[in-house]
């Protein structure tokens, strides 16, 4: 398989593997009984600890904008306009939100979400992305692994049938489809991940309360032929509000692909009540969700579920060294800008 890139040459493969992923995920998910819901892209309501950004909307015109320096001749935006909304990180509560009419709901959602330092130059991210959100009743952290599980064991399988078909299936497409079917996937907790780091070679993060660094993912990774789950993650590591375990962990879980891909997916069961939702999302925000607080309560619903960057998991299947490697033609957003070259402390991060 000829290595992808970002140029003309590249946009083809890109393309054909996009549709192809996308296709062979839809396939599995309605398989399972999942129903497709249409995302919602703006929201009067923000996510607790996320950096997020904002779509104004104008009075039957485009909004004023006004670009200027700042003190450190970073460029700074500022938009005025008739009203504004949240633009999506993620869809974590909205998919909860439609499963009072329906059982298991799947969106292909399009997230905006600022960049750290670093991220830029780590070839799994990007600025705006799409992430696969899948959310059902479940009140079960074993039983939510065992499905999403059952998704992308039949995902790898529709989806080496329509390489086949196309004459597409080389080997190392049919090794990366192969560590997807082979279900059960290990279960680490977050205290078992930290010690495997050291047992494989990895720099163990020296902040024991902090959460894995990139380096000891990369380790785990790099190490593991088949993808692995970490669960039972401590109080003050994730910025998401989670169900508490008895043991005072939280029932969240993160899915690491093998072969050095790293992250792919991060999910977990739903906070129990209102009011923990309000108390967890007062470590994050002086505003808390209190939309959200107030269904839970009134609905008492139990759900989990998981979020897929789709564009990993494209870029795993497709053996691609970078996400940027499978950026579209069509793609004229702050995507475009980003440069994994630039050395340290050149970063494009923030100038969106």
């Amino acid at each position: 398989m000829s290595t992808l890139t970002a140029k003309p040459e590249g946009f083809k493969d890109a393309y054909a593997w996009t549709g192809d992923v996308l296709a062979a995920l839809r396939g599995s998910l309605d398989h399972l009984d999942f129903t497709e819901i249409l995302p919602a892209i703006l929201s009067e309501r923000y996510e607790p600890g996320a950096r997020h950004s904002i779509a104004v909307l104008g009075d039957r015109a485009l909004p004023d904008v006004h670009t200027a320096q700042g003190l450190n001749g970073e460029p700074r935006v500022t938009v005025s306009g008739e009203r504004f909304f949240y633009l999506p990180v993620s869809h974590c509560v909205e998919k909860q939100l439609a499963l009072e009419y329906t059982d298991r709901v799947y969106c292909m959602a399009p997230c905006v979400r600022l960049l750290m330092e670093g991220e830029d130059r780590s070839g799994r991210h990007l600025y705006s992305f799409f992430q696969a959100e899948i959310e059902w009743h479940t009140e079960s952290v074993d039983e939510a692994h065992d499905t999403i599980e059952s998704i992308l064991s039949g995902f790898a399988s529709r989806l080496r049938a329509r390489l086949q078909a196309a004459g597409r299936l080389n080997e190392s497409a049919q090794t990366r489809l192969a560590a997807l079917e082979s279900t059960p996937y290990e279960r680490l907790s977050f205290a078992q991940a930290r010690e495997r780091v050291r047992s494989v070679g990895g720099n163990v993060n020296p902040h024991a309360a902090g959460d894995l660094t990139h380096a000891e993912e990369m380790a785990l990774s790099e190490a593991s032929n088949a993808p692995f789950w970490i669960t039972h993650y401590p109080d003050g590591v994730r910025d998401s509000l989670y169900r508490r375990n008895g043991d005072g962990s939280f029932a969240t879980y993160d899915l690491i692909l093998p072969f050095g891909e790293g992250e792919l997916a991060t999910g977990g069961l739903r906070p129990d009540s209102g009011a923990d939702i309000l108390a967890q999302a007062q470590k994050f925000t002086a505003a808390p969700h209190r939309y959200y607080a107030d269904w839970k309560q009134r609905t008492k619903l139990q759900t989990g579920g998981i979020g897929f960057g789709v564009e990993r998991l494209i870029r795993y299947c497709a053996g691609a060294s970078s996400v940027l490697d499978l950026r579209y033609a069509h793609d004229q957003g702050p995507n475009a800008a980003i440069n994994p070259n630039l050395p340290a402390g050149g970063s494009t991060t923030g100038a969106f």
